[in-house]
């Protein structure tokens, strides 16, 4: 399915949630932070910088299974019907960091490579927009309403930058540059949300199923577990 079937989906869904009759429609202000990384063999807690005299300095492998600050906003749409079913949708901007160990950086010259110890951190940003279809059902415990919803992002990844820097003895690397990025993560996610007088509190988690890895290198996957208030707008 490409990107234009995929909104055209999105934007259907969002338009019967608004001709369906009987029953109650919500619009939600959600906001999170958490722990961003990623697993699977092609993912690393340590690497290198490497340094060439005919590029910029680059991490060999920026996807760490360490997490570094992520945050994202998103606007949720939802419907509950008569029996407590719910069936909506999420639209999100994140900014979803992960971080590395840095324990060594390879010098390349034209003739010879020279290897050493070193110390410091890489961390990888990857910013998306991502559309969250999802249903549930909402179960109900004096004012307390608690939504366990079950769904999917589509994650468009609109850029991947790494920001990484360490030292050696006498020696100080810095690499920034972009990434290979997926156009978009296919993520599941579930998700539960704890609301009383419009204020809610928020824990889900995401794993993604898109490899992040180029050609023949392991593989690497997304993971997010998330937590965040919400607010009920209307």
């Amino acid at each position: 399915m490409n990107q234009h079937k995929i909104f055209f989906v999105i934007i259907t869904f969002f338009v019967s949630t608004q001709v369906s009759y009987g029953q109650k429609t919500e619009i939600n202000l959600d906001v999170y932070s958490g722990s961003f990384s990623f697993t699977g063999k092609g993912a690393t807690p340590n690497s290198f910088l490497v340094s060439s005299p005919f590029g910029s300095p680059t991490t060999s492998n920026p996807y760490g299974t360490k997490s570094g600050f992520s945050y994202a906003f998103e606007v949720q749409a939802q419907r509950i019907t008569k029996r407590k079913n719910i069936y909506g949708i999420g639209i999100s901007l994140e900014e979803l960091t992960s971080k590395v160990n840095i324990t060594g950086m390879v010098l390349s010259g034209v003739d010879v490579s020279n290897a050493l110890t070193a110390k410091g951190k890489t961390e990888l940003k990857n910013t998306f927009l991502t559309f969250n279809p999802f249903v549930g059902h909402r179960y109900s415990y004096n004012k307390v309403t608690f939504d366990l919803l079950t769904g999917l992002d589509l994650a468009f990844c609109l850029e991947s930058n790494e920001n990484g820097n360490a030292t050696a003895t006498g020696l100080d690397l810095t690499a920034k540059s972009n990434r290979p990025k997926p156009s978009i993560d296919f993520r599941p996610r579930i998700q539960v949300k704890a609301e009383i007088n419009k204020f809610g509190f928020i824990a889900g988690y995401s794993s993604g199923l898109t490899n992040y890895q180029n050609g023949n290198n392991p593989k690497a996957y997304s993971s997010f577990l998330r937590l965040g208030f919400s607010y009920l707008l209307k």
